[in-house]
This record gives structure tokens, sequence and C-alpha cells, in this order.
């Protein structure tokens, strides 16, 4: 029958979503996380797909022509300063740029004057300079000392360092120092992970560039090991398809690159959520949304446009920069195990810290003693303790009640319910903050957006942050609670090339600047072909980065790169000032601009991913209720017998008003009072506010 198979390893959960290639039928699966080794959660998950279609892991895995897989491993590794131990080899007299960063506070703290910035991921006894310097035309002024980096490599040797990136002024001109210090490290180091910064990110701006190759040699031993780990379990149960792993970018690349670029990882999981969310929200006829994605541990917010999700050229994880191309991704931690505390000063915190998979939400039965989220929600009536992950995992609703009481009821003085609807309350109130980041800080209004809800615990909140934010249209796909693993078979293969090219734009000559991009596009196509993806479905997207003169930051505007061949100097320029005049309010057209960036972006399907389509409902929505359950309803403000639907039997074209509950295996829709679902033939569930 032939078998494609996303995976994605949460914090909490690892989701998986099995398709056969014949007839693209869907099927999921949900399990815990192994945080010790990811890849064993990996591997429950693929024996209860076994199970689920009879036969052994082994003959699942020789009949799956394609894994495609998303991680957190690289993301925790800097997110916890716990990667490997990693050394910095630069331009002697810049062994500080990685402590000193740009010499600026971060935006989110230009006004504390107690700012600290995190410790640099590399000690300083470990960030040693080299004699060697270029010019910004990429002309040696000082060689390389042969000697003094034998003699460094040997110092590194007695350390123990596990990996070395290396990272020199103006390699981004020319690389030939980098090249050399990398060889003669790897013949002194041969067993630690080496990077030069412009196998990363060949650009202008030195700290931005080291940053970057710090981390991707952070991350890289773990991420390697990972993947060994991984593969060796997979071809052990006789796995002899391709493995792809996910990208921080929305597109999916082979695992041996992968492994020479970690820092491409560092938000695998998640950018694979916008991906398919922007797909369910076309097949319900939105070309725009904002996806949230609530899972155990995190809340993602992200925004698809145009059936396009967005893209920022850089970012940071932990305060620690990086300059890769990566989806537009707000993350906070707010997630089912967000633990929930009263301060010293007598109030209610919910997160960001979180239980995890170990010990997990006290009514997990693992060991866990602080209240969560998915705590309040089982007191309040939202989760059915004995249909938890339909049944296979059954929840404590005593102990949870037993923890909320002692931990937040008792010192603020609220009964148990009102503390537990005050977690699901402030819980809501963070991730309507977290989506403002998103939309509002950049200039969208949240209520021209319908809301695409993932996430296991996404659909329970997803009615109250919608209205925080005056969002009247909610849509909750059938497989919401696997989200990212859809959006992994969704995504597409992407190779990425991004080079400095400093020039006044009035000086460009546009040929030479066609021929310097030509050069990616055939390198990205030929990779696309030899991956399986036809010439004529290739995809190539084409950007400069360019400013006004004297600016301190670029506008990234993308085209047709015809338009360089036919000199189309003007229609360039005037797509600068309509991006520039969109972000920030102002263009100064007439002014002189110059180029900083160029950016390649080759792309192609590997799966042909579709929306199964469900069949109509045989009756009346009624006939699909399961029982009632006390709920206390978020409108209303107190417990009312809801309805309770089996969301897993519902066919299309059926209507629920509040207040009800449709539960799903992986998931439940919590439906207040003024709220209606209607179920889509595609399988969305559509909640609309009704309210005033």
């Amino acid at each position: 029958m032939g078998y494609v198979i996303g995976i994605d390893v949460g914090g909490t959960f690892t989701d998986l979503l099995l398709m056969e290639s014949s007839t693209g039928k869907q099927t999921i699966n949900k399990t815990s996380t192994i945080v010790e080794d990811p890849s064993v959660g990996v591997m429950n998950g693929l024996e209860g797909f076994a199970e689920m279609l009879d036969v052994t892991v082994s003959e699942l895995l020789a009949d799956t022509s394609l894994i495609v897989h998303g991680t957190t491993v690289t993301t925790n590794a800097v997110l916890t300063n716990n990667g490997s131990k990693t050394a910095l080899v630069t331009t002697e007299g810049f062994r500080d740029v990685l402590q000193m960063r740009r010499g600026v506070r971060s935006r989110d703290n230009l006004f504390n004057n107690k700012y600290e910035a995190p410790p640099a991921l590399v000690p300083r006894d470990l960030r040693i300079g080299v004699s060697e310097r270029m010019d910004k035309g990429g002309e040696v002024m000082t060689a390389v000392d042969e000697e003094q980096v034998v003699a460094i490599a040997e110092k590194l040797k007695s350390e123990k360092v596990e990996a070395v990136a290396i990272s020199f002024m103006h390699s981004y001109a020319n690389d030939a120092h980098e090249q050399a210090v990398k060889k003669l490290i790897e013949t002194h180091l041969p067993d630690a992970f080496t990077t030069a910064s412009t196998e990363v990110v060949p650009i202008i701006r030195l700290y931005d560039r080291t940053s970057t190759a710090v981390m991707n040699a952070y991350a890289g031993p773990i991420l390697n090991q990972y993947i060994t780990n991984l593969v060796d379990k997979l071809e052990n149960h006789d796995f002899n398809g391709n493995l792809l792993i996910m990208q921080s970018n929305g597109g999916v690349n082979n695992a041996d690159t992968v492994k020479k670029l970690p820092a491409t990882t560092l938000l695998s999981g998640p950018a694979a959520g916008p991906v398919a969310g922007g797909k369910f929200a076309e097949a319900s006829g939105f070309a725009n949304a904002i996806v949230v994605d609530m899972g155990g541990t995190s809340f993602e917010a992200s925004i698809v446009r145009d059936g396009k999700v967005a893209i920022r050229k850089n970012g940071d994880i932990n305060r620690n920069s990086i300059s890769l191309p990566m989806a537009d991704i707000h993350t906070i931690g707010s997630g089912g195990g967000s633990i929930a505390r009263v301060n010293d000063g007598g109030l209610l915190k919910v997160g960001p810290e979180s239980a995890g998979a170990t010990p997990g939400p006290v009514s997990y039965s693992r060991g866990g003693v602080e209240p969560t989220t998915s705590d309040a929600n089982l007191v309040l009536g939202y989760l059915n303790g004995d249909y938890f992950l339909g049944g296979s995992m059954p929840l404590d609703k005593g102990a949870a009640k037993a923890a909320i009481e002692e931990k937040i009821a008792e010192p603020t003085g609220l009964t148990t319910e009102k503390a537990a609807f005050g977690i699901y309350s402030i819980s809501n109130l963070n991730m309507a903050s977290g989506i403002k980041d998103v939309t509002v800080e950049n200039g969208y209004d949240p209520r021209e957006f319908p809301l695409v809800v993932a996430g296991g615990a996404g659909p329970v909140h997803a009615a109250m942050i919608a209205r925080e934010l005056g969002i009247r249209e909610i849509i909750v796909p059938r497989f919401s609670s696997v989200l990212c693993a859809v959006g992994m078979l969704s995504s597409m293969l992407r190779h990425d090339y991004l080079r400095s090219h400093y020039s006044k734009w009035s000086e460009i000559d546009h040929k030479s600047l066609y021929n310097i991009i030509e050069d990616d596009v055939l390198e990205g196509k030929a990779l696309l072909s030899a991956e399986g993806v036809p010439e004529d479905e290739q995809v190539v997207i084409v950007g400069l980065d360019l400013r006004y003169l004297g600016q301190h930051f670029e506008v990234t505007v993308e085209f047709d790169i015809k338009m360089l061949l036919d000199a189309q100097r003007e229609e360039v320029e005037n797509l600068f000032h309509e991006e520039h005049q969109r972000l920030y309010g102002f263009n100064l057209k007439g002014n002189e601009m110059e180029l900083m960036n160029i950016r390649v972006s080759c792309q192609g399907e590997h799966t042909k991913f579709s929306i199964q389509e469900i069949q109509d409902a045989d009756r009346e929505s009624s006939g699909y209720l399961k029982n009632t359950r006390q709920m206390y309803d978020p409108v209303r403000h107190e417990f009312v017998e809801a309805h309770v639907y089996d969301g897993e039997e519902m066919g299309a074209g059926c209507t629920v008003d509040g207040p009800a509950i449709i539960e799903l295996v992986t998931t439940t829709i919590i439906v207040p009072d003024q709220f209606q679902v209607k179920t889509e033939q595609n399988g969305n569930f559509l909640m609309k506010d009704q309210g005033e």
C-alpha cells in the first residue's frame, strides 16, 4: 500500500500522522515525549500505528517511503543553555563580540537600566583570537599563522571541546581564511563538530554572523546524535525510505544537510503549524489567518497572509541572535502543563514554567504536585478524565482538585472552582497577549482574521481567546491536536541561500547581479531535481535586502528575477518604497538606496498532501449526543449541564449551539454560551461568536 508519516516531537507529547500514499487516508496518533531520548517516543508512536494496522513496526516501516520529522532538540539545547561544550575562533581582538553583541539593549529593554544580556554560549576562556585579517573587499591584510592555529587546536583538544565555531572579520567577502583554519582544526580535532560562519550565513555584521555560527556549533553534536539514534532505530526496523527534517523556515531538507546546519532547525516543530493552518483556512474559504498552537508546554502564534506563512529574516533564541530565515512565530510558556502559583504579592500567576511530560500535571499521576492549566480544565469539566487520549490515559480529577485547593484556593480565599477558573482565564489572557505580539505590533488587526486553532489544549481555550481579541470566526481542524505533524507532510522541500553584496543601488550592474543570483538558483534547482521534484514544479523566490542610504536596518523585497535581466530598476525601487510605506508609514522615494544582501529560496513539493472530505451527516446533531456533563460556562460564569457530542462520528452539516462540548480522541472543543459550531465538508469545525 505504501505510507508517508509526519512526526512532531513536542515538549510534552509526540504527534504523528500516517497517510496512505494511494488513497490519501490519514490516521493520527499521540504519545508521551520521552525527554531523555525523544527517539524512543517516536518509536512508541510508530508502534501505535503498527497496532492499529495489525502489523509489526518493521512491516510498517518497510512499507513507508517517507518520514518528515520536526524536533525541539536544538531549540531546547539553546533555551536551557544545555548545548555542547563550544569554542569560538575569531579574528584577534574581536573575541568579545559575542558578549558585546550589537552594543545596544534589545528593543524590549531599551529603558531597563538593570537589563543584563544572557551569558554568551561560549565562555571567554574558549573564545580565542587568531592573527589574520581581510579587508572589506576580501583582500588579505594579514595571512593566517598556521602554527598558531595548531597550538589553538591542541589547547581546545585538552579542554575536551565538542564543537568549534570559526568566524572572521569580512569573511563574507572572502572565506579563504575560515576554510584554512577549519581544515587545520578538523585535522587535530577530528571528533569535534566544526563550522565556519560563511557556511551558515555569509553576511555583513560580525555579531549576527558569529552568533549564528556559534549556535550552529553549540547544537551540532546534540542534533547529530539525535538523528543518528533515530536513523539507527528506524533502520533496525527495516526503514529504507527517505528521512526529511523540518526547518525553521517552514520547509524541509534531507537529514544529511540538516546535520551540517543544525541552526536551521531551531524552530523546527512549530514552523510546520502555520503551514498546515494556512491549508485548513484556505479549505474554509480564508486566504488570511492567525494560526495558534497550544500544546502541553508552549503556545505559538503566527500569521498566514494570502496563503503564505510570514517569514522573518532573523530573530533570537533565548536572546541570542540568529540570522537565518524562519517562520515568524511568537512563542510563550503557556501550555496545558503551565504551572499555576500564587506569588509573594498574593496574585495568581500561570506559567511560563511547565510541568512538561515528566512529571506532568497532577492529574497525570506521574508525580506532579503543582497545579497546571490542564488540571484546572479537568476541574471545570472541560476535559473528560475517562476519555483523555481516547481513554488510554485516564486523568485523576480528585488529585487535580486537591492540588488547586491547597496551592491556589486556600491562599487566595477563593473556592476551588473559582480558583480553577482563574487559572483558565489568566492562561487565556496570556495567549491573547501572545497573539497581539504577531498582529497588533506588526500592524495587523486581529479582528480581520479567523483564528485557526491547533494543539490538544487549544480548542478548550479558543472561544474565549477569540472573544478577548474580537475575533468572530474560529477554525478547529479535525486534526487540530497534531497540526504540526500535518504540516510536516504539507511543507515544501526548501533550500535557502543568503549572501551579502553591498552596493549603492544606482551603481549596480543588473546583469552582474543576475549572474550572482543565477548561480544560487541553479544550485538550488539541481538539489530539488536530485530530490525528485520535476523542474516544472520547482518554485524560485528571489529577494533583496534594501535600505535608504544611512539607515541601519533593511527591508526585504521579493520579485521575479527576470526584472533584473530586463533592467527594470524603477519597478524594483517601487516595490521597496511600497513595503517601506506599509511597514513604517512613510517612504523616501527619490533618495539613494543601497543593497545589503541577496536571498534566494528554491522550493518544491515532496508529498501530495490533500485535506480529506468527510461524509454528510446521516442524522441530526442530537443523534451524535454521547451524554451530558457539568461544565463551567466561561460566558455565563456558572456551572451548566452541557451536551457532549461525539466529534469523531459527526458528519458534515451538523450545527451545535453552546453551551456544549465536542469530544475527539485527542482534543476537546469547548463551545460556550453565545457560540455556535458547524461541521464543514472539509472536516473543519467552524465556530462563530454570535454574541453582541
